[in-house]
């Protein structure tokens, strides 16, 4: 039995501290339903942890067909799969050039050099009149060349003459190494020119204001990038049919 004294104290104490009593029965209330909540989230989260924002993975060994829409992950190496892009956007490009700009840029000229009365000047090599003169150089077929299309030398030149004439030439050549017959071994081959199935001819230069002129030789045999191939043009300036006065080749440039 509870004393009145006793019972005043306690309502005394009640009336106090109602509100402590009202916060530690909704922390209470709160702590219980704690792991529900708590459950709840871990089971939304295990429904959906094989995904990235709503995507799928795969492996980097995953085929076309199966990584199509899905995050692909590196190998253990850290690369993505060569075939992860069909193309990129610059692959027909080197270092920014495209085919066309790479196959006319400067090659490294190797065993230049003239002989007979051939001379070499201010403005590029003198192939003197009624005399025999030869200039060649060699240079690498270069890696993106095509094997069996065709190679081109084009050399610039210039005559003063008046009026049309022809100067008289021979080409010559080499390619190697030839690997069947052994790596010290080149082939002897001479370039084509407009006009001419064989190995000799005229270049013939019209009349005209300008002095300045191309002509085109062809390279007819084996050209697979990274042989070494020799240019040779020799006027034959005593022939009968050379009527052109001093020609002096300015620059060459390999075509393909």
């Amino acid at each position: 039995m509870v004393s009145r004294e006793r019972g005043s104290v306690m309502i005394r104490f009640f009336r106090n501290n109602a509100k402590l009593i009202v916060v530690a029965a909704v922390a209470i209330l709160l702590g219980l339903s704690a792991p529900a909540v708590g459950h709840g989230v871990h089971a939304k989260f295990a429904h959906n942890a094989d995904k990235v924002d709503g995507k799928h993975a795969v492996g980097a060994g995953a085929g076309v067909a199966k990584r199509r829409g899905k995050l692909v992950a590196t190998n253990k190496s850290g690369y993505l799969p060569n075939n992860i892009i069909k193309r990129a956007p610059d692959a027909a490009r080197l270092g920014g050039f495209t085919h066309a700009q790479m196959s006319s840029m400067p090659l490294l000229v190797q065993g230049a050099g003239v002989s007979g009365t051939a001379t070499v000047g201010s403005g590029g090599v003198n192939l003197s009149a009624g005399s025999t003169g030869e200039m060649r150089f060699g240079f690498i077929v270069p890696p993106d060349h095509t094997e069996g299309t065709e190679l081109h030398a084009d050399i610039v030149y210039r005559e003063h003459s008046s009026g049309a004439c022809s100067w008289h030439i021979s080409t010559s050549g080499l390619v190697g190494p030839n690997e069947h017959l052994g790596d010290m071994v080149s082939h002897n081959g001479a370039w084509a020119f407009p006009g001419h199935t064989g190995w000799q001819g005229t270049i013939p230069v019209p009349a005209g204001g300008s002095n300045t002129f191309k002509a085109t030789f062809t390279w007819p045999h084996t050209d697979a990038p990274g042989k070494y191939v020799q240019f040779a043009v020799q006027r034959n300036g005593g022939n009968a049919a050379d009527t052109c006065g001093a020609i002096q080749v300015m620059g060459v440039q390999i075509r393909y």
